[in-house]
């Protein structure tokens, strides 16, 4: 089951990776949810009891959508959900912004039990954040944080993956580089052009750890120092996560990125 923040722009998400990964020919089936609240709302819920079923805690809600959904008929909870940091930053620091998302992180780690939680950065929209050329792989990757209040706006002039329904299985390979360049260059300090499985394959062990190290990384060199944030979408690590080695390969071949330093980031200018 997939479980999302809100329901227009997720549901197309939805209905495009389902179209192209999960069709029902195959006797796939993805179960969708529209939680249509931040995720701090569900972490409330759940913190003071491990033993919930969290299944049935959205099954509960007033304005549920799975309300007839049967427990046995779900396997794994995904949670996608957005960062929205620049939405707290009148009500909490950097720092305890920072440690709520790791508390997050820590209760939503296992999808066989209170479900995986994968953020956007900074919204869903993020999934859009890129140009066609290849080169430009990290251009205005860079982003204020103050200035994503706008941030639809923003992938509005930028974007040239603006419409999701158009998106085919070539273009969910190529944004899935795009995302991995960047969260590489992002996690290590330094860039390559990521061709080998082996080079990540830590990122997606024990409960995909690569949700932790991205809010680790963003949060020690951009947001504290800089109030900034890289944009970054979790969509694309949710399906080498799932499908592993193999689709990783497949999105390989349809990429080669531009080799440069870390310094693209430091030279972004933002939006």
């Amino acid at each position: 089951m997939l479980v999302f923040e809100g329901e227009i722009i997720e549901e197309q998400v939805f209905n495009s990776i389902e179209k192209i990964f999960f069709p029902t020919s195959n006797g796939q089936q993805i179960i969708r949810s529209s939680y249509k609240a931040e995720i701090y709302q569900l972490w409330n819920e759940i913190k003071d009891d491990a033993d919930l079923d969290i299944v049935e805690v959205l099954k509960q809600r007033p304005d549920s959508d799975i309300k007839n959904l049967i427990r046995k008929d779900v396997s794994e909870v995904h949670l996608f959900f957005d960062h929205d940091g620049h939405s707290h930053a009148d009500t909490m620091s950097p720092q305890d912004y920072n440690g709520m998302i790791n508390k997050l992180l820590d209760t939503f780690n296992n999808e066989f039990e209170l479900g995986k939680l994968w953020l956007s950065y900074p919204m869903t929209e993020a999934i859009k954040h890129c140009t066609a050329n290849p080169a430009d792989c990290f251009k205005d990757a860079l982003l204020y944080m103050p200035d994503n209040i706008n941030y639809k706006d923003i992938i509005d002039k930028i974007s040239h993956y603006r419409d999701i329904k158009k998106y085919d299985e070539n273009t969910w390979h190529y944004l899935a580089m795009i995302n991995i360049q960047r969260t590489f260059c992002l996690v290590n300090n330094a860039y390559e052009t990521v061709s080998d499985y082996q080079k990540i394959k830590h990122w997606f062990d024990q409960n995909a750890v690569i949700v932790k190290l991205i809010q680790e990384k963003q949060y020690e060199k951009f947001i504290l120092p800089k109030n900034q944030i890289v944009a970054l979408s979790p969509f694309p690590f949710f399906l080498i996560n799932y499908f592993g080695e193999k689709y990783f390969n497949e999105c390989k071949n349809e990429i080669v990125t531009k080799s440069c330093s870390f310094s693209c980031y430091q030279n972004t200018q933002t939006v």
